[in-house]
């Protein structure tokens, strides 16, 4: 049997390095598929220059690397926005990165559903209708481009569980659009992964591994938390999956942790480091 293939997102190098640099150190460290994290000033497209997209594209090529995917965190972003112009802002950065996947080669988007008031949120028709528009504008975009969407699941949105998330996109009604499950946020919100994960079988493009309890939200080194990694395994061997499993940590010691935590997936089915 194959082991399950593993990437990793550059989350805890946002603050430290560029997208470039951070690949170049995952890279000595024997990764090659990366998720890069889309916030200033590790990766932001109107501060790219010309000459660092090329550096970028020189690196993939030199190296034989992946971009997988790019990923814009929930900090700025709100496709759920009560306010128009922000939902403008969201979907024009989401058409910058589209444009820039295509140009590196990186076959996904990740999509967030935008970010839910735990105060006194808008009406859930509201956002799924928000929600909607933006996704029917990107989904054309995204096809235009030659890129997949991935919509993921997030607490704290209009649609954190799997079910709502299969429900909106049915609504919607565009199968071009695919799924990134998140382990951590699905254990969070009190999912189980291994059963959860079978609700959005024929949407699975991509997942994110890290480790939580459901009492913290976190995405820490696994063996920190309480996700049942051994079962997630099992069961995307079991749905097939052979897409890639990127490592999602947020660590001030990623040099240490990346590699051990890659270390405790690899008993559990995934590719050992190097691999």
């Amino acid at each position: 049997m194959a082991s399950l293939p593993v990437g990793i997102n550059t989350y805890s190098y946002t603050f430290s390095h560029t997208a470039r640099q951070a690949m170049e150190h995952l890279a000595d460290m024997g990764y090659s598929a990366f998720e890069i994290l889309v916030t200033p000033p590790h990766l932001w497209v109107p501060e790219l220059s010309a000459d660092e997209r090329n550096r970028v594209r020189d690196l993939i090529a030199e190296r034989g690397l992946n971009i997988m995917s790019l990923n814009f965190p929930m900090l700025d972003n709100n496709l759920t926005s009560p306010t128009a112009e922000v939902r403008r802002y969201c979907i024009d950065v989401y058409k910058d990165l589209i444009a820039l996947a295509s140009d590196w080669g990186a076959p996904y988007v990740i999509i967030l559903p935008g970010r839910l008031s735990t105060l006194f949120p808008a009406p859930r028709e509201w956002m799924a209708e928000w929600f909607a528009a933006a996704m029917r504008e990107l989904g054309d975009y995204a096809a235009d481009h030659g890129i997949q969407l991935l919509v993921e699941n997030i607490p704290f949105t209009f649609i954190p569980r799997v079910e709502d998330i299969v429900e909106t996109l049915d609504a919607i009604g565009d199968a071009r659009i695919g799924i990134i499950y998140d382990v951590a946020n699905g254990h969070f919100v009190g999912e189980d992964p291994a059963l959860a994960v079978r609700l959005v079988r024929d949407r699975l493009e991509l997942v994110h591994l890290s480790d939580t309890t459901r009492t913290s939200f976190r995405h820490d080194p696994v063996g920190a938390g309480d996700v049942d990694f051994q079962a997630f395994a099992a069961a995307l061997v079991d749905l097939g999956y052979d897409g890639y499993s990127m490592m999602e940590l947020i660590s001030p010691n990623p040099n240490t942790d990346i590699p051990g935590s890659h270390a405790k997936l690899a008993r559990w089915g995934w590719a050992a480091p190097g691999k």
